[in-house]
């Protein structure tokens, strides 16, 4: 199992434009459509730092590789670069899971 993680370093206006555009155009929903994705999510941060972190499971490293390859991917990526013009982003990293327990 591999897990995609970015981070995002927001200003506080900019953390629920960037929820709303992947709400309306049902990004995490497109990536698992499109791909052999397990599952993701976004968040924020609760302290109201403004940072926003996206992650996702992958059965495999070229399962992550798919999404990052598709051409339908990039469709939004200039209306979250325009909103992000003044935030940080961090770097996009992928980690090999070890170990992983769930409940249920």
């Amino acid at each position: 199992m591999y897990r995609s993680v970015l981070t995002l370093r927001a200003t506080p206006d900019q953390v629920e434009r960037i929820l709303e555009l992947y709400r309306r155009e049902q990004i995490l929903q497109e990536s698992m459509n499109l791909t052999r994705q397990v599952s993701s999510d976004i968040a924020v941060a609760a302290d109201g730092s403004g940072e926003v972190v996206v992650t996702a499971e992958w059965p495999d490293e070229n399962g992550y590789q798919e999404w990052l390859d598709h051409p339908l991917r990039s469709r939004t990526a200039p209306e979250l670069a325009e909103l992000l013009a003044d935030a940080e982003i961090g770097v996009g990293r992928v980690y090999r899971v070890d170990q992983r327990i769930t409940r249920g």
